[in-house]
């Protein structure tokens, strides 16, 4: 019976190993894509902040950390080192402030939260910059 149970788990796992990487990712892959994803990024970094409560913070953090892994892969993806290492660190940030918030340390988030807009400054200077219609990313 133990044996069976292993079986069946092990089968399990490799059929979700399997499913995983067949799945087609919902990272961003395009400009256009990745657009969306810091338009997301925006929408979530200024409801935080505005957060009524701590548990609202850190539902929004959670949003954070997910898109930040997407612009991780991203500008891995692209083979830019220095913005996938400044996406790893926003991530970071962002699951920082997750902790604090359901930790209900408010003011841990929130220098957590400076910390995020630092690095997130950083990025946009480096790999942003202003069209006629919004930013696009700069050309190398």
């Amino acid at each position: 019976m133990r044996v069976s149970r292993f079986l069946m788990a092990a089968g399990l796992a490799l059929l979700v190993a399997v499913t995983m990487s067949v799945t087609p990712s919902a990272q961003a892959k395009t400009d256009e894509d990745y657009d969306k994803l810091m338009k997301g990024v925006g929408a979530a970094n200024g409801a935080m902040r505005k957060a009524a409560d701590s548990d609202a913070a850190a539902a929004e953090a959670k949003k954070l950390v997910a898109l930040f892994k997407d612009a991780n892969q991203f500008w891995a993806g692209r083979q830019n080192t220095e913005a996938a290492d400044w996406a790893m660190a926003a991530m970071n940030h962002a699951a920082e402030i997750d902790k604090a918030a359901t930790a209900n340390d408010m003011p841990g988030a929130q220098g957590h939260m400076k910390e995020l807009g630092g690095v997130c400054q950083a990025c946009h200077t480096k790999n942003r910059e202003k069209t006629e219609t919004g930013f696009a990313i700069k050309k190398s």
